[in-house]
Formats: structure tokens, sequence, C-alpha cells
């Protein structure tokens, strides 16, 4: 059984829940693009004597959205998980994220600011990068998107059943899994299903990092780091950035069966290499 958990940072009111024994060690989790707090329902049961929390990230799930006039950029979900954990009064934690969730997790770890007991990053090691020389491009795009945001307009479905046909013709999860992001991450309205998701997530960020930056980052983490592939994943991470995983002090790699969603698709897999990591010694 999960409960509701609610959290107000400085600039938003999150939503999540947590499942497990309320007093136990904290694995705090933060989930992808587009998905909300349900990505972790199904590895959270294997970890009962945990206190497991999940969280929507501002935009996504539950959790607030920005203000009208204001865009979202990717270092502000760092500021939130950094909140979040400050907010729980977190002494030392696990942080266990996914895609976008495990590419903040990576910048967040770097910064030193929380005491991270072991750090888990299903799927991403720090985000996605651009050359300086393309820095000009990238901000003229962004501006663009937002002055003129073509073809950003909301999506309803008619019933539950076409909202989950147009989520499986993306790919890479199986149906329950896409069924529980679905739970959370529709609402009813007069017009249909409406994706709960802020529709400014699509914007292009104003800014990427380079890889010399996020490289500065990951050589900042200071507590043992776990890296869980997909082994049909349609993100090769397992074949790049070779220099971020050698700059992380502490590093394990695994690749295991299963596409982008592993976690959800095959948690059992994922849960046991993860509870080998976490009992294993510093």
């Amino acid at each position: 059984m999960s409960s509701p958990l609610t959290i107000q940072t400085k600039f938003h009111t999150i939503e999540g829940r947590e499942w497990g024994n309320p007093h136990g060690k904290v694995i705090l989790s933060f989930h992808g693009w587009l998905d909300n707090a349900n990505s972790f329902e199904p590895l959270a049961k294997f970890f009962p004597d945990y206190r497991f929390i999940a969280l929507d990230f501002p935009g996504h799930g539950k959790s607030s959205h920005k203000p009208p006039g204001t865009v979202y950029h990717f270092a502000e979900y760092a500021l939130e998980i950094v909140s979040i954990a400050n907010s729980l009064a977190l002494d030392s934690f696990i942080l266990l994220a996914h895609s976008m969730g495990a590419a903040v997790s990576t910048l967040v770890a770097g910064t030193n600011l929380l005491n991270i007991e072991k750090l888990i990053l299903i799927e991403a090691i720090g985000p996605f990068t651009n050359p300086k020389e393309a820095a000009p491009d990238i901000l003229a795009e962004a501006i663009k998107q937002v002055l003129h945001p073509r073809g950003k307009k909301e999506t309803f479905f008619p019933n539950w059943e076409s909202a989950v046909a147009v989520r499986m013709r993306a790919g890479d999860m199986n149906q329950e899994s896409v069924e529980k992001l679905l739970e959370r991450g529709l609402e009813k309205t007069p017009k249909g299903l409406r994706p709960r998701r802020d529709l400014r997530l699509h914007y292009n960020s104003f800014f990427r990092l380079t890889d010399d930056q996020v490289v500065a980052f990951c050589k900042r983490i200071n507590c043992p780091t776990l890296l869980v592939l997909g082994e049909s994943s349609s993100f090769p991470i397992a074949k790049l950035y070779e220099d971020r995983k050698n700059a992380v002090p502490n590093l394990k790699q695994v690749i295991l069966p299963g596409g982008h969603h592993l976690h959800m698709d095959h948690p059992e897999i994922v849960a046991g290499e993860i509870i080998n990591f976490i009992n294993s010694s510093p």
C-alpha cells in the first residue's frame, strides 16, 4: 500500500507517493521526462524495509506547474531535489532516479549540497549536451518556440483505451507499465482525458551544458554510484559517455534485460541489482 505525500518547496507544491516502512532509511526517487511518480510503483514493493518516496517533478503528474509567462529550466530541477530533501529534513538518504531524473541527480550529487549515501542512476548519467559553438542556435530555437509555439496545444483522448494505444505506439514499454504511468498522468475534463503535464515541458532548453562541464560534476560525486542500463534501450548509453563514467570516483555499471523503462517492465531484476548495491560495502 502507498500513501500520498505533499511537500511545499519555495517555488512549488510537490506531490508524490510513499511506500514501505515510514521509519526506514529513505530512498528518494525521481522520474523521467513526461513521466511521474508511478514510474517507481513496480520497484517499491521490493523495498518493504525502506521509506520509499517517489515524487512528481514540477509540471509533471500532480505537482504544481510554473506560473504563466515563465518557462522551465533544466537546472531548476536540481533546485527542486535539494529543496525537497531539505523539506524532508533528510540527514542522509539513497537517491534513485530514471532518465531525466537521473540526469538531474548526477548534477545534484556533484554539487555536494546533500548527504547522499548511495546514488542509483537508471538510463542516464548527466544531461544531454551540445558543443559550445551550438549555444547561439540553441538559444535562438528556444526563443522562437516560446514566442511562436507551433503545434503546442492540449491533447484530449476520448477514452482510456485510446490514450493507452497512443502511448504504446511510442514503444519501449509494456502495456502494464504504460497504464501505471497514465493512471497518474491523465485527468478527466469535459473534453476528454487530458495529460497532466505542462505543455511548456516540450520547449527546447535555452542553454545546455558542455561535456566538459558535466564531467566536472561527475568528478565531484563522492558517494558510491550504480548506473543501470537496459540492453535493448533506445539510448545507447552503454557505448557513450566514457569520460563521464571514468570521472565518477566509485561507479559500477550493469546492463540488464529491458529497454529504457526496464525498472517498470522488469522490476524484480532491477530491484535485485539495487539491493545488492545498497547492501555492498562503500
